[in-house]
């Protein structure tokens, strides 16, 4: 099986002099965990995650959820996301780039890789999704871990019947 046999085709992407308030509004209009930033030739240059975003408003907020006694306290917690985005204003937020965010340092596969080619790409980056290109790394798709393992897991029910 081929990674253009699971992909995801319709993806939300952002170009890299996309603003900030423009990443925040994609991945909260569209429910995003990550979102591809492409170029003005629409190759892939870089993925923004939901980690991304936790380490820019809040530095600490894995460090908080271990401890559970913030969790308890619900107004503590409330503030501490408040503080977190009134420190951003309008003018902070057209400053930064889509691309000062973004992480470039990504693998991406083909549309004609194996799955367990995929699989061994998402392992050793450690993202949930990766970007799919063609040959000329224009962006086609997105491949999750989920999509390949769940085609794997069908190919493998398929094979026992």
């Amino acid at each position: 099986m081929k990674v253009h046999d699971v992909m995801r085709t319709s993806v939300v992407v952002l170009p890299q002099n996309a603003t900030l308030k423009d990443v925040l509004d994609k991945f909260l209009a569209h429910h995003l965990d990550s979102l591809p930033i492409i170029d003005a030739a629409q190759h892939v240059v870089g993925l923004i995650t939901i980690d991304d975003l936790v380490e820019i408003f809040l530095p600490r907020y894995y460090e908080i959820l271990r401890d559970f006694s913030a969790l308890e306290d619900k107004g503590q917690l409330a503030s501490l996301f408040s503080q977190a985005f009134s420190g951003l204003d309008m003018h902070h937020e057209k400053l930064i780039l889509a691309a000062d965010v973004m992480s470039s340092d990504l693998h991406w596969v083909s549309s004609d890789d194996s799955l367990l080619e995929a699989a061994a790409h998402l392992q050793t980056q450690n993202q949930p999704r990766l970007p799919v290109v063609d040959k000329d790394r224009k962006l086609v798709g997105l491949i999750s871990d989920f999509e390949v393992i769940l085609a794997l897991l069908q190919g493998s029910v398929a094979l026992s019947r």
